[in-house]
């Protein structure tokens, strides 16, 4: 599909397409990106609740889904998880592959029939069961997840660990856009993490790190440990931590950072903050869960009570980090750039759903 003639793809979202928007954004936004370089016809239709930021891609639409009354929304969430979106008014286009990039999406793309397609960043059982906890939200998650994995002709997922845990799909790699050039290296001690606070797995990374936190300092005299994002700031005071809330672009941070510190919990899907990370050319010491979906390497991986030691070595040796740094930047190129991860898609399409032509 991506060597014959330009392919019509519409995208329908919650998220929207954004170069330092949501995971689900940068991802969406590389992808469409490279998709419209290579020639094709690419839209989005985005109904987050509130209006996408001026970096938006020109090609998304926003359309956020009208309210209504307590008592409906209830009773349409027991009987369809998920399916407000309907009331958006969002027409099916009437050719093309059209790809809903969330579960909660899937009602409205499922009118295209054997042209619908959906992806599955992450697994919500696998989610909660790291976390352990459950909502009454969280369940119409994972309904909404069974239906839409249950009901698309073709599945997207960005692992093997989702695709097993949701029961079907096609792995595609995870895309993340590259900048031009890496950052310069630092060579002073300092971690870095960059999230959205609101979001528990990160929250409980972040809880994991800070436990660790003084016994790298014990080892690395001087490191400091560098926080930024979304939300509320989430730490008191910690010698070496510092605060920087949100930051416009991700490589404001990272340009700050000779490690991108992660103590990912045993959450699922491709975590964007690690491929950001290596794509500017700094090295990743993280758990197992930080690298799911990864190709190549750049990152040091540790299970929690090490995590210190490790963070603690890599800052201490800036010719390990040089290393790091050069192999994650090559291995993203090589594996989760736009382009490649476009042509992914184009050639699972071209398999799997011969209809989109």
């Amino acid at each position: 599909m991506g060597a014959g003639p330009p392919v019509r793809i519409s995208f329908v979202g919650y998220h929207p397409p954004e170069p330092d928007g949501s995971a689900h954004g940068r991802q969406l936004w590389a992808v469409g990106e490279a998709l419209r370089a290579q020639g094709h016809d690419v839209t989005a239709w985005c109904w987050r609740d509130r209006p996408p930021r001026p970096s938006v891609a020109d090609w998304c639409t926003w359309s956020p889904v009208p309210g209504a009354s307590a008592v409906r929304t209830r009773t349409r969430a027991l009987l369809q998880p998920r399916s407000d979106i309907v009331r958006a008014g969002w027409t099916v286009p009437d050719r093309g592959a059209v790809v809903a990039d969330d579960a909660a999406s899937w009602p409205a793309v499922r009118p295209a029939g054997e042209r619908a397609l959906t992806l599955v960043q992450y697994a919500v059982r696998l989610d909660r069961g790291a976390l352990g906890d459950w909502s009454a939200a969280q369940v119409q998650d994972l309904r909404a997840e069974r239906r839409a994995v249950r009901q698309a002709p073709l599945v997207w997922t960005l692992s093997d660990r989702v695709r097993d845990a949701v029961g079907r799909g096609e792995v595609v790699p995870a895309a993340v856009p590259v900048p031009a050039a890496a950052l310069p290296l630092v060579d002073a001690p300092v971690a870095a993490l960059l999230a959205d606070w609101a979001w528990p797995p990160n929250v409980r990374a972040l809880a994991l790190l800070l436990a660790g936190w003084p016994d790298v300092r014990d080892r690395v005299p001087g490191a400091r440990l560098v926080l930024a994002g979304r939300g509320p700031a989430p730490v008191g005071t910690l010698p070496g931590v510092e605060w920087r809330g949100e930051v416009a672009t991700t490589a404001d941070l990272l340009a700050e950072a000779a490690v991108f510190a992660f103590p990912c919990p045993a959450t699922s899907g491709t975590k964007m903050k690690v491929l950001d990370a290596l794509a500017h050319g700094v090295p990743v010491v993280t758990t197992a869960a930080g690298v799911e979906g990864l190709h190549g390497g750049g990152v040091v991986v540790a299970a929690d009570r090490d995590l210190p030691g490790a963070l603690a070595a890599l800052l201490t040796d800036p010719q390990r980090r040089a290393q790091l740094a050069a192999q994650g930047r090559a291995s993203v190129l090589d594996h989760h750039a736009p382009d490649v991860a476009a042509r992914a898609r184009l050639a699972s399409l071209d398999r799997q759903l011969p209809a989109c032509r």
